[in-house]
């Protein structure tokens, strides 16, 4: 492989990678679903790559558990799932378990990036414009992960699957990543998201 080989090799593995602590701070708001389905939540939807089989596979579990196929059905389903928590005051205990639709968006958003469905800048503003949404609705990354938690738990319900086991590795993923002392949650809550 020659030297334009190497950077090209060198490019695809760095465009997946946050560039600054905004961008880090998004990919922490779904790092325990990268982590579940054994990504690395240092990158954009755990995804070291985004050409290849990452794109690919991104692409087909967009397809098969979100009914997502291109760019137009990914911004809607991310409406979708924020779009009860915004310009309107919200129900306690929707905000309570509001986190797990507020963090499958930006993960969404992720996937669609590496999935090649939407470009990093419009990924970036989408997931920062959901970001400053969760700053607003909670208070801590420990109220989000407990938010994101009980919204899992009552999706898992609501398949008629208790599910004890997955919630379990649910709960450990998020705890271990708000304890990590270089984990996604060491970075400040409040943190400009611009």
């Amino acid at each position: 492989m020659g030297f334009l080989g190497l950077f090209k090799k060198k490019e695809d593995e760095n465009i997946t990678l946050p560039n600054n602590d905004a961008e880090r701070w998004i990919v922490g708001t779904y790092a325990m679903w990268s982590e579940y389905a054994e990504g690395d939540w240092h990158y954009f939807a755990g995804s070291t790559k985004k050409s290849g089989p990452e794109g690919a596979s991104m692409r087909v579990m967009l397809r098969r558990d979100w009914d997502v196929s291109d760019k137009s059905a990914l911004l809607e389903m991310v409406n979708y799932l924020t779009s009860k928590y915004q310009g309107k005051a919200c129900a306690e205990e929707e905000i309570a378990s509001g986190a797990w639709n507020l963090c499958r968006a930006t993960q969404l958003l992720g996937m669609g990036f590496v999935g090649g469905y939407i470009d990093r800048e419009e990924m970036i503003a989408e997931s920062f414009k959901i970001g400053q949404l969760m700053q607003s609705l909670y208070h801590s990354w420990s109220d989000l992960y407990d938010s994101y938690l009980k919204g899992y738990k009552e999706w898992r319900s609501s398949q008629g699957d208790d599910g004890q086991s997955d919630i379990a590795e649910r709960e450990e993923l998020c705890l271990k990543l708000k304890n990590a002392p270089d984990g996604p949650c060491s970075l400040p809550w409040q943190l400009e998201l611009k």
